[in-house]
């Protein structure tokens, strides 16, 4: 699959063939239909203080995405091949006033329990 990939520690990033991700057992493969750049991407390209700071290299990057399930691990069942969706790049408790209503993008995650 095409992939944006950050190698090291310097401005760029490069599109190049990567495996197809092995699916775990709780996972989804989702073939992706559209993607998008986000002000994360932009950072990770310009290798400023801030992505020298978070981003580990070697790096597939990219978090905003659309497609359809192409494959479900064994311990999943709330999805299905064929259902479209879209990716979710934060990580949220599922608790509060903002996953709850629902609006998730808007959780701080500080409700999660500790893993």
């Amino acid at each position: 699959m095409k992939a944006l990939v950050k190698h090291a520690d310097e401005v760029g990033l490069r599109l190049e063939d990567v495996p197809e991700p092995a699916i775990g057992i709780n996972d989804v493969l989702i073939g992706v239909e559209r993607t998008g750049i986000c002000g994360t991407d932009l950072h990770i390209w310009d290798w400023n203080a801030w992505a020298k700071e978070t981003v580990v290299t070697p790096l597939v990057i990219g978090h905003e995405f659309a497609g359809r399930i192409v494959a479900v691990g064994s311990n999943v069942n709330d999805f299905l091949p064929g259902d479209r969706v879209s990716g979710e790049g934060h990580v949220v408790c599922g608790r509060c006033r903002h996953c709850l209503a629902p609006r998730a993008s808007a959780c701080s995650g500080r409700a999660r329990s500790p893993s």
